[in-house]
């Protein structure tokens, strides 16, 4: 029988390993014996937190605290010593070396995934050092205020607001429609970075890709302000993508919700599905073609007038599906759910799941999923045809307005 410290110290020892070889392979030009912590030393860094993790309980934390102070002492010479001698001003192979430290301490005092959680993120910015640099130099002050602006309203803002029904029929819940502002704001920033990284094609796809994962509304708002901004096909491209992976999250979140709904709700978007894959690759082949044209760059980061434009729009939509609740009643509950889902999709299947099973029938449940769906894409369409105007999103606007004729047509099938 393995004795049962063995894993924590195990885990201790592969994160002092792990941050040790980053460390190692980033001075990897040294000669040996000219830094203060390699390999070796922050494995054993790492199995020092571990002894001192298992000790928190027991008889030994004084010795184990004195042993860790000293280990702090005996770094902080060291590297004091070594950027006197290069004449360089440094603290990250030091923090690095606490940290290793504290990992190992967690992995052995019951948070195991805590400690590997956490060690993957100090690699990663560990060996992030050149590209975090360049995104520093060449960023502007415009770029550094919009960061801030857009922390400012999710880190200070969204956690004073309170997550409580206020307002008529006690409708609004102000945490989560600021919470539509923050999705929308980071997801244009995320957008405006990527693309500046990987360039106006590729920044574009990989945000719209990425951002649908959490509202396909939101990037179908920012790729229509881009497009309004130039001719490129990318972010026309983007909208086809983020609506076909809204359509297939659609259909995952209904098998695992509401699964009774699955064979009727596939008939319903099955075939929308499949035009806006069809959309997305004719567009992508467009962008990737000889004689696509592709956006310049943003000149100034985006701002949150359109994402707080959208928020009022969620709080206006919320209100009124509050009120045709409060006035047809219970027999209303597909029509609310479906007005109540034009902007979050998700919630709707949410609501149809949460219903007992003979509230509705499976057909009407999946009419019920199915509207929104309709209703989102054609929200979506109109925000586009409003933003960018349908000479710059002629191919994205039919993108989003094909799988809806197509749901209207399975809808009338399904019904005869």
């Amino acid at each position: 029988m393995i004795p049962h410290f063995v894993p924590g110290l195990a885990l201790a020892l592969a994160i002092g390993l792990l941050i040790g070889f980053e460390r190692g392979w980033q001075f990897r030009a040294e000669a040996d014996g000219q830094r203060v912590a390699g390999v070796r030393t922050f494995a054993i860094l790492g199995l020092l937190g571990g002894l001192a993790g298992l000790s928190v309980s027991g008889p030994l934390l004084p010795v184990a605290l004195v042993i860790v102070a000293a280990v702090a002492g005996v770094l902080l010479i060291g590297h004091g010593l070594e950027m006197y001698k290069d004449g360089t001003v440094s603290a990250t192979a030091a923090v690095a070396a606490f940290a290793t430290v504290l990992l190992g301490a967690l992995a052995c005092s019951g948070r195991p995934a805590l400690a590997a959680i956490a060690a993957a993120a100090v690699v990663t910015l560990l060996s992030a050092r050149g590209p975090l640099h360049r995104l520093v130099q060449q960023s502007s002050q415009e770029d550094v205020r919009a960061l801030v602006r857009l922390a400012l309203v999710t880190f200070l803002v969204l956690p004073l607001l309170p997550d409580i029904g206020i307002g008529p029929y006690g409708s609004l819940n102000p945490r989560r429609i600021w919470v539509v502002v923050v999705v929308i704001g980071t997801i244009s920033f995320a957008g405006y970075i990527l693309t500046r990284w990987q360039g106006p094609k590729h920044g574009s796809l990989v945000a719209a890709g990425l951002g649908a994962l959490v509202s396909s509304t939101a990037v179908t708002l920012a790729c229509a302000h881009a497009i309004r901004r130039s001719e490129g096909a990318a972010n026309q491209a983007g909208i086809a993508i983020a609506s076909a992976i809204m359509l297939t999250r659609t259909l995952l979140l209904v098998a695992a919700l509401a699964p009774l709904a699955l064979s009727d709700v596939a008939i319903l978007i099955g075939p929308a599905l499949a035009i806006s894959l069809i959309a997305a690759a004719l567009l992508l082949w467009i962008t990737a073609g000889p004689g696509a044209t592709s956006a310049e760059l943003p000149a100034k980061p985006p701002g949150l007038a359109t994402a707080l434009l959208f928020a009022a729009l969620v709080a206006a939509i919320t209100v009124a599906a509050a009120w045709l609740e409060h006035r047809i009643g219970q027999g209303g509950g597909a029509m609310v759910v479906a007005i109540g889902g034009m902007v979050d999709v998700d919630s709707a299947i949410a609501a149809i799941g949460a219903m007992p099973a003979t509230a509705l029938s499976a057909r009407l449940a999946a009419l019920a999923i199915a509207a929104p769906v309709a209703f989102n894409t054609l929200l979506k369409l109109a925000l586009l045809l409003s933003i960018a105007g349908w000479r710059r999103a002629g191919w994205s606007s039919l993108a989003l307005a094909l799988p809806v004729l197509a749901i209207a047509a399975s809808a009338a099938l399904l019904l005869l």
